[in-house]
C-alpha cells in the first residue's frame, strides 16, 4: 500500500479519537461546526505528509526556492513551513548533523505537528463518512441492509 494511503488512514484515525476526546471536553451548547474547529486545531500525532514529497519540498525550501510551496493552499504552506522548522531543529541536535536531508525529513514527518492541517469542513466531511462507514458495518454484523436517512 502507498505511504499516501496509510498517512491518510492513519489521519483519519486520529481525528477521529482526538474529535471523540474534544466532544468529551466541550461544554454544553457547543456547535457542531465549533467542535471541528477545535479538532483541527489540536496537535496532531504526526505530520500526514508523504516523506518523499516533502523531501523535494523541504530541499527546495533549503536552497531558498519557496515556488514549490507557493503554489498550494494556506494550510498546506503552513505545514511545510512548520515542517522546515522541525527539519532544522532536528539538524541541530547532535545525532542529525551529518544525516541526509531525507533521512531528516523522514524522522521530522514523524514528530507532533502543531495541528491537523486540514479545513474544519474537510473535517466534517471525513467524520459524516466515517459515520456511514461504522453504521454499515453494524448493520452488516446484524444481518440487516443499511438504509440511509437523509
Amino acid at each position: 500500500m502507498r505511504e499516501r494511503t496509510l498517512c491518510r488512514e492513519q489521519m483519519i484515525r486520529d481525528l477521529m479519537q482526538v474529535y471523540r476526546e474534544v466532544v468529551c471536553d466541550c461544554p454544553m451548547g457547543t456547535t457542531q461546526t465549533e467542535v471541528y474547529k477545535l479538532v483541527v486545531q489540536h496537535p496532531a500525532q504526526r505530520f500526514y505528509i508523504d516523506p518523499r514529497r516533502a523531501h523535494q519540498r523541504i530541499n527546495m525550501m533549503m536552497r531558498g526556492d519557496m515556488s514549490a510551496i507557493e503554489r498550494l493552499s494556506p494550510l498546506k504552506q503552513q505545514q511545510y513551513r512548520d515542517l522546515y522548522d522541525v527539519v532544522m531543529r532536528l539538524y541541530q541536535k547532535k545525532g542529525f548533523w551529518h544525516k541526509s536531508t531525507y533521512y531528516v525529513v523522514k524522522e521530522a514527518v514523524l514528530e507532533q505537528a502543531p495541528r491537523f492541517y486540514i479545513d474544519w469542513k474537510r473535517m466534517e466531511q471525513i467524520w459524516r463518512e466515517k459515520t456511514i462507514e461504522t453504521r454499515q458495518q453494524k448493520y452488516k454484523r446484524i444481518g440487516r441492509p443499511y438504509e440511509r436517512k437523509d
